[in-house]
């Protein structure tokens, strides 16, 4: 495919999700005109577009908070907003667009379908390493893509795709190309799964999808998702209106049975610090370390860009700063990155979320019950790594938190039965 033509197509995502976002806006307009106060934003959306505020002033005036570097090109620093602001946006706009009910099945086939392809090539390079790392770096000259498509440097291409090389231990990435990205997927269908069980659900479909997911995030070897998953599991078992006492009995035999087979597994893996998990602990230490003095040092921020996989690509790279710093954390990226004006917003929309998940959890409603946990594990999952600057799971993820908080999700009244097959089918009567 020639390389214009794939540059244009990376903004294809960003295009559907402005076009969401002009709809919502529209919608928004329309309704505030015919209604009046009625149509006012609520605490959640006042606090995500102070967040996004905040962070364009950065866009515009890079300099206004931080002395530090900050890139230049404005196309950098875009890209840099694009990562820190993309979800919220677009959780924003599938909150408020005039989205037709089917929207939910519609969005559950798509993940369905995504995450049968995701673990079929998952299984696919956990048996055969050495074919599907020639699938994608010869057949599909990923390497020149990243350089020539993306602009990345050689030095960072060959640490991004090393997963791909290096099979003592092999870290499945499957189509994500990364364990971490890969991981924090899986745990989005896990949750999905296992609140459909503790709701009641007996179909085997379920139970198929939690063994397989389980073991492909195994596969990964990324200990910050093993403990998102283990948080999905123990939530689910907090007894809440449309969890039957015998549903939470048997997800609990489920995991005890999951826990025999898989403990006996951990011996000399990256879970029980061998395959270098003890040196990555002391990195994990530093680098959370690290931030809380970044953070306390420049509570104003080290400038837009500054931060993990942006500020990899350009910042770094620029003559002087390859001694920067990063932090693998998701609350401690955005202070160090932003500064306390937009950690603050971002905090209390995180809070706000969590807390309409959580009322919205208690209806007849699995799909936010669902979502609810996936937020939490993933949350779990950003202490130790970057989990909302890529686009693959914090745009799903983000997304599914916007249908399960539309103004008029609450009233939903969904089935609690059906097998992961039949996902699809539990919105039908959501009128969101």
């Amino acid at each position: 495919v020639p390389g214009q033509v794939l540059r244009l197509g990376g903004g294809l995502k960003e295009l559907l999700g402005a076009s969401i976002l002009v709809s919502a806006l529209h919608a928004l307009h329309v309704g505030r005109a015919r209604q009046g106060k009625r149509r006012q934003l609520d605490a959640i959306d006042k606090v995500a577009l102070t967040y996004v505020g905040v962070v364009t002033v950065y866009l515009l005036v890079p300099h206004l908070f931080t002395s530090f570097y900050v890139s230049p090109q404005f196309s950098v620093r875009l890209l840099a907003w694009r990562a820190d602001c993309g979800y919220v946006l677009l959780f924003f706009a599938v909150r408020h667009a005039p989205l037709p009910p089917e929207t939910r099945r519609r969005f559950l086939r798509a993940l369905v379908a995504i995450v049968g392809l995701t673990v079929a090539a998952g299984m696919y390079q956990w048996v055969r390493p050495a074919s599907w790392s020639h699938l994608i770096l010869v057949t599909g000259r990923q390497n020149s893509y990243q350089t020539s498509i993306l602009g990345n440097s050689q030095t960072m291409v060959t640490q991004d795709l090393g997963y791909l090389t290096n099979f003592n231990p092999l870290r499945v990435s499957s189509i994500l190309l990364s364990p971490f990205d890969l991981a924090d997927f899986l745990l989005i269908p896990l949750a999905i799964a296992v609140e459909r069980i503790a709701r009641n659900s007996r179909s085997g479909w379920n139970y198929l999808l939690c063994a397989v997911v389980l073991a492909l995030l195994f596969a990964t070897r990324v200990r910050a998702d093993a403990l998102g998953a283990v948080a999905i599991g123990l939530i689910a078992l907090v007894p809440m209106p449309h969890r039957p006492v015998a549903a939470r009995l048997r997800l609990l035999g489920v995991m005890i049975i999951g826990a025999l087979v898989i403990l006996p597994a951990l011996s000399g893996s990256r879970f029980v610090n061998a395959q270098g998990g003890a040196a990555s602990n002391s990195v994990h230490v530093n680098e959370l370390l690290g931030g809380v003095r970044t953070l306390a040092r420049n509570p104003l921020g080290l400038g837009i860009g500054d931060a993990a996989g942006v500020g990899d690509r350009f910042v770094l790279q620029a003559p002087g700063q390859q001694g920067h710093f990063t932090v693998d954390n998701a609350v401690l990226q955005v202070g160090d990155e932003l500064g306390v004006q937009a950690l603050l917003p971002w905090l209390a929309l995180i809070i706000l979320v969590w807390r309409a998940l959580g009322r919205a959890s208690k209806d007849a409603d699995p799909f936010a019950g669902g979502v609810r946990l996936a937020f939490l594990a993933i949350l779990v999952a950003g202490m130790y790594h970057q989990t909302f600057l890529t686009f693959p799971v914090p745009w799903i993820l983000w997304a599914a938190v916007g249908l399960a908080l539309r103004p008029s999700a609450g009233q939903a009244t969904e089935g609690t039965r059906g097998n992961i097959g039949k996902l699809a089918a539990i919105s039908a009567s959501d009128p969101s």
